[in-house]
């Protein structure tokens, strides 16, 4: 029998008598498992981004949903007879259901995988928001609020959890820009739509009906076209967290910073609409365009900004769009015409847009796979907290004052949230950010 040494030998002589040297063969095979390499890596990504595409798909579908109503919903409730300072609690009410199960649907996602629970979650949205129709007295509404943002917990925290999960730090940015790209493009019709309706029907009834439609739609396509999505829709062993989390300063300082905001967001959500239609005469057709813009803008504003975060980092994409956010609400609160008021509403969405994108993509750098649903619940719950005071807060005030003092009052928390990312979140250089126990 010949030894390996002397079969090698032989063979290496064999190609000698070819005229092609050992050594070139020996480069010729790593250059071809290398090029094998490369395109295994790049028929992973494309199918990746191909189940990615999907989800976005199904997604997009409930946005435009929400977006077709959603614009309206605080006229809805005044066209129901409710007093400004009680919009507010309608606000607070939704919110306060997102703090109650965000977290818990965070962590069951994690423990038996986001896709059964988006699923039956969109079964339940599409009867939530069928019922705003049948609903006549103003409890029914409060019931309907609590039961829609609680249900919306196990959708869109979910799915930024999955994101997490099948993108890397090199390319988070781009991707979770990505996401609110397309997604963004199916809200951009949804608010002219919504408007064109309601100016032509009268009735809100009939944007409850098509987005209730969309729901069912969309929980049929996701279960039927987006079937096996490995990491993050399987059952997964699931380990609790203890105390890594808390003891992160970039997921301490991330969640801060979604608290200030929606606090400051909230304190605007009960008026914004109100105040461009009674005080400014908005149509409701323009208040439409006016939401379509904003997704317009927000969306490529997302998609740079978190392109744009993976190369010049995290913190600096944070903090800059913010700045031009304190102009745009500012302004606005001054504002004497609409088209000065869509003018910087525009702005706002310039200058909002970019931490969602970008502080999810931190999160999904310094946090682990089977932590990750929790911490997007955490940011949710976080969020929500803020949404249970600010609208309380601002509408109590555009009744008492008036409606333009909520606008300032938010520009001075946008400041605030500015001074603590500036002192408090870590320095990143492109995607690498330091990962702190």
């Amino acid at each position: 029998m010949n030894s390996p040494s002397l079969g090698g030998f032989c063979a290496f002589e064999g190609l000698s008598a070819l005229g092609i040297p050992w050594r070139e063969v020996s480069y010729m095979d790593k250059e071809r498992n290398v090029k094998q390499k490369i395109r295994k890596i790049f028929a992973d990504m494309v199918r990746v981004e191909r189940l990615l595409l999907l989800f976005f798909l199904v997604l997009s579908l409930v946005v435009f949903a929400e977006a077709l109503y959603g614009s309206f919903l605080n006229l809805y409730l005044r066209e129901m007879k409710v007093e400004l300072v009680k919009i507010g609690g309608f606000v607070s009410i939704y919110s306060l259901a997102a703090l109650l199960t965000s977290i818990p649907a965070g962590i069951l996602s994690d423990k038996v995988g986001r896709k059964i629970v988006i699923t039956i979650s969109l079964v339940f949205l599409s009867v939530i928001v069928f019922s705003y129709s049948l609903a006549h007295t103003v409890e029914q509404v409060y019931v309907l609020r609590f039961m829609h943002g609680a249900v919306l917990s196990f959708i869109f925290p979910v799915a930024r959890a999955y994101v997490m999960d099948k993108t890397t730090e090199e390319n988070r940015g781009r991707i979770m820009g990505t996401y609110v790209l397309l997604t963004s493009l199916a809200s951009l019709a949804a608010p002219i739509v919504g408007g064109v309706l309601r100016d032509v029907t009268g009735s809100f009834n009939p944007l409850f009906y098509i987005s209730a439609f969309c729901c069912v739609g969309a929980a049929l396509f996701y279960s039927a076209g987006v079937k096996d999505f490995g990491t993050g829709f399987t059952v997964q062993k699931f380990k609790f967290p203890r105390r890594e989390l808390l003891r992160n300063r970039v997921v301490v300082v991330i969640l801060l910073m979604w608290g200030m905001l929606y606090l400051a967001t909230g304190v605007l959500s009960p008026i914004m609409s109100i105040f461009a239609v009674e005080e400014l005469k908005m149509s409701y057709t323009m208040l439409g365009f006016l939401g379509t813009a904003m997704g317009l803008v927000y969306m490529f504003s997302q998609y740079f900004a978190g392109t744009l975060s993976d190369r010049y980092g995290r913190k600096n994409l944070l903090i800059y769009p913010l700045m031009i956010y304190v102009v745009g609400v500012g302004v606005a609160g001054l504002a004497q015409e609409p088209i000065l008021f869509f003018a910087m509403y525009l702005l706002v969405g310039i200058g909002a847009a970019p931490y969602a994108t970008v502080s999810y993509s931190l999160i999904g750098d310094v946090v682990e796979p089977e932590h990750r649903g929790l911490a997007s619940g955490a940011i949710s719950a976080v969020s929500s907290v803020g949404m249970i005071f600010g609208p309380l807060l601002g509408s109590a005030i555009g009744q008492v004052y008036n409606m333009r003092v909520p606008f300032f009052i938010c520009a001075g928390l946008v400041v605030l949230t500015i001074i603590m990312l500036f002192f408090l979140l870590p320095q990143d250089k492109g995607g690498e950010v330091p990962h702190e126990a």
